[in-house]
């Protein structure tokens, strides 16, 4: 509020100065040719009057030079006065367009104004290890508060158990050994072993990815996580077959409006809703916050409505390689002076706790080491949503905010865990 109130007086005061001056300026302009109008005309070049002041020929040349000079420059004349306000707000306009254009963050404190502390981002995804899509550590190391909900415990997923010795792509599926949960089905450490633990039901299973996803939560400094559904009763089904058909969609928003309202978002990121060949709770998921985003469903009171983002999948899918309206790219390959080590680096150290699936490095190398999948390659993608006029765009609060030391120091060790399971029930 404060930036409009400056934005708006600045240009008055101007204005009321600077017409001040001007009517001054005329009114010896008009002056001085009421003096000239009095005197002989003179068309000779020979000089009339002998000493250092200027001659009458040279004062009329230096007159006409400044009425030129004053139309060149859109300054009105003596006789438009009445037309000058007009000029004057357009040459304004055009400074103001040159500012904005130079710096973006003028333009974004006059319309939507760049939060005065370091972001909140609200992350939401369908299953555990989803946010791997991007990588977190772009926020870690400038110290924003990240927070994020879990819609499902990804217990219907599949558990890999490790690589096929002998695989051939003519007749093998996958080169991973992938399993759903049953009785000697085994959680493996990557890449051959040795055996973790048997994951027997999907209830085991849920418990295992609500572990890794925590640990990985804790490494990337994230406030909090907001857990959408029990372990004991899936609220939210996780089902690839079924997408988002059984889900109580009313439940979902009544859940991620409580989780907003602690969070205070000043950024939203969800899955990509554009990329409907991939997982069907994932596009499903994307296209119902975006329904609850333009019904101002994350809005925080005196704040603008914050943007929305969707994460891409283009190391998954050889489809989502194309690029998309609104896409952002980021290098993986640079190295951050903050967390020490490259943006791959610290993706790999994020997602190596993800045992149990397919994201984890090892599983996810063998992949496409085989051509099974495209890879990431040296850029992590993320899709702008909406069209919000005026809202922080997640590059401008990027430049704003840029790695700080001190920030992450400020992260917290573990995040805060809530169950909203027992929130907003049926």
């Amino acid at each position: 509020m404060t930036d409009l109130l400056v934005l708006a007086l600045l240009p008055a005061l101007g204005y009321g100065f600077g017409r001040r001056a001007e009517r001054r300026h005329y009114r010896s302009i008009l002056a001085r040719e009421e003096q000239l109008r009095d005197l002989l005309d003179v068309t000779h070049r020979r000089q009339i009057f002998v000493g250092k002041g200027p001659t009458l020929p040279m004062a009329a040349a230096r007159t006409r030079r400044h009425r030129r000079v004053m139309r060149c420059l859109f300054i009105p004349r003596p006789s438009t006065m009445d037309r000058a306000p007009v000029t004057r707000v357009c040459r304004f306009l055009i400074v103001l367009t040159i500012l904005a254009a130079v710096n973006p963050v003028v333009l974004a404190g006059a319309v939507g104004p760049v939060p005065p502390r370091t972001p909140n981002v609200l992350l939401i995804t369908a299953h555990p290890d989803d946010e791997t899509l991007f990588n977190l550590g772009r926020f870690r190391e400038r110290g924003w508060r990240m927070s994020i909900a879990l819609v499902t415990n990804g217990e219907h997923g599949g558990v890999v158990q490790g690589l096929r010795p002998d695989y051939d792509p003519r007749s093998d599926d996958d080169i991973l050994i992938e399993e759903d949960p049953a009785p000697g089905v085994w959680l493996t450490t990557p890449p051959a072993g040795p055996r973790v633990r048997e994951i027997p039901t999907n209830l085991d299973l849920a418990t295992q990815r609500r572990g890794e996803f925590l640990g990985s939560m804790a490494l990337h400094g994230v406030t909090t996580v907001y857990f959408l559904s029990s372990l004991a009763r899936s609220d939210f089904e996780d089902s690839w077959d079924n997408g988002v058909v059984n889900w109580d969609r009313r439940l979902l928003a009544a859940r991620l409006k409580i989780a907003a309202r602690d969070a205070r978002p000043d950024l939203v990121i969800t899955l990509n809703s554009g990329e409907t060949w991939a997982h069907r709770q994932h596009f499903g998921l994307a296209q119902i916050i975006e329904g609850l985003h333009a019904a101002g469903h994350f809005d925080t009171p005196g704040r603008h409505r914050p943007a929305l983002y969707g994460l891409r999948e283009h190391g998954w899918y050889t489809e989502s390689q194309v690029p998309q309206a609104g896409d952002i790219a980021f290098r993986r390959g640079q190295r951050s002076p903050v967390l020490g080590q490259s943006y791959e680096e610290y993706w790999r150290t994020a997602t190596w706790y993800y045992t149990s699936q397919s994201s984890h490095p090892v599983w996810f190398a063998a992949r496409a080491g085989v051509s099974l999948i495209p890879g990431y390659g040296d850029q992590d993608l993320i899709r702008r949503l909406d069209s919000t006029r005026g809202a922080a765009t997640i590059d401008l609060l990027l430049r704003r905010y840029p790695p700080n030391a001190a920030r992450q120091a400020r992260l917290p060790a573990r995040p805060r865990v809530l169950d909203l399971s027992d929130r907003a029930s049926r």
